[in-house]
C-alpha cells in the first residue's frame, strides 16, 4: 500500500473526489498496519481519551508558527473542546492575553515567582529596553520539550482564580486549520472568509492571512476584540460532525498528518494516555536516544514580528570522521526573498537559536550569530549550543 502513488489519480472525476479520498484511504490502511503493531497502548487509551466513561475537557492552544516559538509558535488564542462519550462540543475561548491580563491582577495581590529564564529576559527585553523581569504566559512555552514547556504554562495558569480545569492541552498551528478547511471548504467567522484561496498581499491562502491579521487585532489589545479563533473551531467542528460519512476519512487523515508532522502536539494529564501518546512521538518531547547521533535545531522569533511568514530555511550537515572522532558541520541559512514593502514584511527576523546535540559533544568553531554563542553542558538530557 506504502507504495501506490497517489499523484498518478486524477483529483477528481467528474463532480467526484478522487485523489483524495485514495490518499485518505492509503494513509488510513497505513495508520491501521503501525496500529496494530506499535500503537497498542494508544488504542487501549482511546475510550479514555473520548470521554468515556466520564466526560474530558481538553485546552486547544493556537500557535502561530509565523511567529515561530520553541514549540511550534507564539501562542496567540485558546479554546476548551469537551468530548463525552465520543460527543464533542466547543465551549469558552478567547486570546492568550485575556489570560495574561487576569494574571497580572492575581499577581498584585498574591507573590507569584515567575522569573523568566535569563535568554529570554535578554532577547526579549522591556519596551524601555531593560530585561524582561516578569514571566507572562503567552511566552511560557519557551522549553522545545512539549511536556517542560506546559508545566511551566500549567504553573502560571493554576494562579488564576475560577479557571477552568482541563485534562490536557492540545497545541495547534495555522497549517492544522488550512488543511481541515480543505476538507471542509470556505467558512466565514464575523465578516471574514477563511479559505485556502490564495490571497496576493501575502502571497499564501486566505487562512494564513486573516490569522495573521487576526493576531494583529490581538495585539494591539483593543478592549472589544473578539474570540474569533474560538468560532472558527467551533464552526470547522459543526462541518466535520455533520460532514458525510464519506468525508470521514479525510478528516482522520488530517488528524493523524498533522500530528506525525508535529503540527499537532498533545500533553495529557493521565501518565498513562500521555504514554501512550509518546510511543506515537505526538507529544513533542525531547527524545533521548542511547548510542546515537542526535541533532534538534530550534527557532524562537524574539521580537520579530511575523518574519516567519516570509524567511526560508536551509539546513546542511557535512559529516566528517577524523582520527577515530565524528567531526559534523552544521550550516543553517536564512533568507528572506520578499520585499521589505510585502504585508507584515518591514522588520527583522530577531532567531533565538538552539541547537542540540549528543551530551559531552564539544564545539569546536562557530560564525555568523550577532552574539557570543553559548554551550550548555547539560539541557533535557543533550548539550546545547545557543545564540
Amino acid at each position: 500500500v506504502s507504495s501506490i502513488d497517489v499523484n498518478k489519480y486524477p483529483e477528481n472525476f467528474g463532480s467526484r473526489s478522487v485523489r483524495p479520498r485514495i490518499d485518505a484511504a492509503k494513509n488510513i490502511i497505513i495508520g491501521i498496519a503501525y496500529a496494530v503493531k506499535e500503537a497498542r497502548p494508544a488504542i487501549e487509551q482511546a475510550p479514555a481519551a473520548l470521554g468515556e466513561p466520564s466526560e474530558k475537557n481538553y485546552m486547544m492552544i493556537f500557535q502561530n508558527d509565523k511567529e515561530l516559538r520553541a514549540t511550534g509558535g507564539f501562542m496567540t488564542a485558546y479554546a476548551f473542546m469537551k468530548l463525552d462519550k465520543g460527543r464533542l462540543k466547543a465551549s469558552q475561548s478567547d486570546d492568550i492575553y485575556r489570560l495574561d491580563e487576569k494574571l497580572l491582577e492575581r499577581c498584585r495581590s498574591v507573590v507569584c515567582p515567575l522569573t523568566p529564564p535569563s535568554a529570554l529576559a535578554k532577547y526579549l527585553p522591556e519596551t524601555d529596553g531593560k530585561p524582561r523581569t516578569a514571566w507572562s504566559m503567552r511566552d511560557s512555552n519557551f522549553s522545545p520539550d512539549v511536556p517542560t514547556a506546559m508545566k511551566d504554562f500549567e504553573k502560571m495558569y493554576n494562579f488564576l482564580p475560577g479557571a477552568e480545569k482541563y485534562d490536557g492541552i492540545i497545541l495547534m498551528d495555522t497549517k492544522v486549520v488550512e488543511e481541515l478547511i480543505k476538507v471542509t471548504g470556505p467558512i466565514e467567522v464575523d465578516g471574514m472568509t477563511f479559505s485556502n484561496e490564495i490571497d496576493e498581499r501575502c502571497d499564501c491562502s486566505k487562512v494564513i492571512y486573516e490569522l495573521q491579521n487576526y493576531s494583529q487585532v490581538i495585539e494591539k489589545g483593543s478592549v472589544d476584540r473578539k474570540a474569533i479563533l474560538g468560532t472558527l473551531m467551533q464552526q470547522i467542528l459543526v462541518r466535520a460532525l455533520g460532514t458525510s460519512f464519506d468525508k470521514v476519512p479525510e478528516f482522520i487523515n488530517v488528524g493523524v498528518k498533522m500530528a506525525n508532522s508535529k503540527h499537532i502536539m498533545m500533553y495529557m494529564k493521565d501518565p498513562k494516555m500521555q504514554d501512550a501518546l509518546m510511543q506515537l512521538n505526538w507529544t513533542g518531547q525531547m527524545r533521548q536516544v542511547e548510542n546515537s547521533d542526535f541533532l534538534h535545531i530550534n527557532d524562537s522569533n524574539f521580537a520579530g514580528g511575523k518574519s516567519n511568514l516570509y524567511v526560508r530555511q536551509k539546513v546542511d550537515m557535512d559529516i566528517t570522521e577524523k582520527d577515530g572522532k565524528r567531526i559534523n558541520k552544521l550550516t543553517i541559512q536564512y533568507r528572506n526573498p520578499f520585499k521589505a514593502s510585502r504585508w507584515l514584511n518591514n522588520v527583522v527576523n530577531r532567531t533565538y537559536v538552539r541547537v542540540y546535540v549528543p551530551q559531552g559533544s564539544k564545539l569546536i568553531s562557530s560564525k555568523g550569530s550577532d552574539v557570543a554563542v553559548n554551550t550548555i553542558e547539560n539541557e533535557l538530557g543533550k548539550t546545547a549550543v545557543s545564540y
